[in-house]
């Protein structure tokens, strides 16, 4: 059941588990049609599209990237069903926005998030912004029963019944970090033609779900556990990760220019840093630009060499211990492994 109330504001309510009928329900709502499990907004509402994914071994999600013209509020309801979603969200906010599940809220003015959190079917979730927010999301649902498959059942029901407890707290556990974005931009950008395309859209949505559980299985394991940062100290670090990753073939900032533009000291920023990202913030750094390494050859389109010279390496010898530090292979080995598994 989905609604859309019109007027000024943007307003859709749903209870739908069903995203390809979701979909569907709100191309109908606004009067749209929708082609391939796909609608691109009206203009009065929206710049951008919403579409529905759906892999064989049960996953399905859906993707929003739109630019919304009126202030919005969209608004999942409980349902009887027990089902989770597990939500990667980039928003820059011009205005404010208010994320709200159950009773609790979080609210951000004038600022950025990028963020990953599970939401339940037990409470009311929802988002409630102004005109000119830019939304990039990858949504995926699925069953506590679907979930069970792949991590041990008694984990499961502990886990979820202790997150799910947090609400709203919840929201900040896991910041939208480069590899969480390099997984979705592939999620989002995979091209209809490739004949790999549902390969890699499972593939893909499955290292996210797996990503995000080991590292709250983790957290989870200490009942007392919450991110001892406020809320202004994660959007100053997670702004900093962006600034840091956002081109991996320059040079990084010094830690003293990446102080100054979080406005605090070098110590404070070195040590919420690491508390975010688990790593120091040039350890960090090298890992992203190897990963970026990796996904460059897996293309297939790139020698070791190329790959190396284009992130600075004048020594092609240095970048290849630099990788297999990484991933515990040689460069070479990675493209021949690409090689025979094709």
């Amino acid at each position: 059941m989905c609604e859309h109330k019109g007027g000024n504001v943007f307003e859709f309510d749903y209870t739908d588990t069903n995203y390809e009928q979701l979909v569907h329900a709100m191309a109908d709502a606004l009067k749209i049609p929708a082609h391939h499990d796909q609608l691109f907004f009206p203009e009065a509402t929206a710049t951008g599209s919403f579409r529905h994914l759906h892999v064989p071994n049960g996953l399905h999600a859906y993707i929003m990237d739109c630019t919304l013209h009126q202030d919005w509020h969209i608004q999942v309801n409980n349902a009887a069903e027990e089902y989770y979603t597990l939500r990667f969200d980039e928003l820059a906010i011009p205005q404010s926005l208010t994320i709200s599940v159950a009773e609790e809220k979080i609210r951000g003015k004038n600022t950025n998030k990028a963020l990953a959190y599970l939401t339940s079917s037990r409470y009311n979730w929802a988002y409630e912004g102004t005109a000119g927010c830019n939304w990039k999301g990858l949504q995926i649902i699925f069953s506590k029963h679907w979930l069970a498959q792949y991590f041990e059942v008694e984990r499961v029901e502990e886990v979820l019944t202790a997150y799910i407890s947090l609400k709203a707290e919840s929201i900040n556990i896991v910041p939208l970090d480069a590899r969480y974005r390099r997984w979705i931009k592939t999620i989002c950008h995979v091209e209809e033609s490739n004949p790999l395309r549902t390969t890699i859209l499972q593939n893909r949505m499955m290292l996210l779900i797996e990503r995000f559980f080991s590292s709250l299985f983790e957290k989870m394991s200490n009942p007392a556990y919450r991110l001892p940062l406020t809320h202004e100290d994660i959007a100053r670090v997670m702004h900093i990760e962006r600034l840091l990753t956002r081109n991996v073939l320059q040079t990084p900032p010094s830690i003293q220019q990446l102080a100054k533009i979080a406005a605090i000291s070098e110590s404070k920023l070195k040590k919420d840093f690491k508390t975010m990202y688990s790593f120091p913030i040039y350890e960090y750094f090298q890992k992203a630009r190897m990963h970026a390494a990796q996904d460059k050859l897996l293309t297939g389109k790139f020698s070791v060499k190329e790959v190396a010279m284009e992130l600075g390496y004048s020594n092609l010898s240095n970048f290849t211990i630099a990788f297999k530090k990484e991933f515990g292979i040689l460069p070479s080995q990675l493209l021949s492994q690409k090689k025979v598994s094709h």
